[in-house]
């Protein structure tokens, strides 16, 4: 812990470089000391586990992006290509997998990706990983449709640009300062198809609203344009997805949807 310390306090001194490696790096080593934590039986922070929040967070999906293409919310079994960002190990992308679509999640935290391959079984030969040149560690699933990049969100990625027909963001704005949002959500905005569905869910907090992470998060916060509002359009509020048990605070989820380029 002394030597993690250490680290953060040079990497803070080194900050005014303000270089993105320099801002990942900060990143990486705050985050992976939460996750060791988390994976070692401490706090599990406001991951939620409970595949029936799961299965809800893919029937909104399902029903406003079939609906938004123009189909039924009926018409629901075509296969989509969905994204999850700052995905630590939610089981979201093993169920989504499970159901036949094509996943892919990126994590900063080797650790959080490492459980998330767990989900997947115990076949050691299940994955494969390679180092790219403009993307880092990439791990790809024997089947095709899993892929993990172990990395930072905030990297441009020109082999995800305009691939995905669905964005699943489970708390990864709320947990952003305000600084880093108006990167985040250009990169999203970036890897998202045109007319693509962004479902995101968000904390409602009684008190405490001006602290975090996690933060306080309502429409006009994810509609601003230094966030979302540049490059999408808002379709629909949820209200409350799935109940917390953390006091004070509820689930709310949101349906964005990627404006046509011009």
């Amino acid at each position: 812990m002394g030597i993690i310390r250490l680290a953060l306090q040079l990497a803070t001194t080194l900050l005014f470089l303000n270089t993105q490696p320099v801002q990942s790096f900060i990143i990486a080593m705050a985050w992976s000391d939460t996750w060791a934590d988390i994976l070692n039986g401490g706090s599990p922070r406001w991951k939620v586990d409970d595949l029936d929040a799961k299965e809800k967070a893919l029937a909104h999906i399902v029903e406003h992006h079939h609906a938004g293409a123009g189909g039924s919310s009926l018409d629901n079994c075509e296969p989509m290509r969905i994204l999850c960002p700052l995905a630590g190990d939610d089981p979201f992308v093993h169920y989504a997998w499970s159901q036949g679509h094509d996943v892919t999640a990126i994590d900063i935290v080797p650790d959080a990706l490492k459980a998330m391959r767990s989900h997947f079984g115990d076949d050691v030969d299940g994955w494969t990983s390679e180092h790219q040149e403009k993307s880092g560690l990439v791990w790809k699933h024997k089947s095709g449709r899993a892929t993990l990049f172990e990395g930072d969100i905030l990297m441009k990625r020109p082999e995800l640009v305009n691939s995905f027909d669905v964005i699943y963001d489970k708390d990864s704005f709320g947990a952003l300062s305000l600084e880093m949002r108006p990167k985040f959500c250009e990169r999203l905005s970036e890897f998202h198809k045109d007319a693509g569905t962004l479902y995101i869910e968000v904390k409602n907090k009684e008190t405490g609203r001006e602290f975090g992470p996690p933060y306080h998060v309502e429409k006009e916060c994810l509609m601003d344009p230094t966030a979302f509002g540049t490059w999408f359009e808002h379709k629909a509020s949820l209200g409350e997805v799935y109940p917390l048990k953390m006091p004070g605070m509820k689930q709310t989820g949101h349906i964005l949807r990627r404006a046509l380029r011009r």
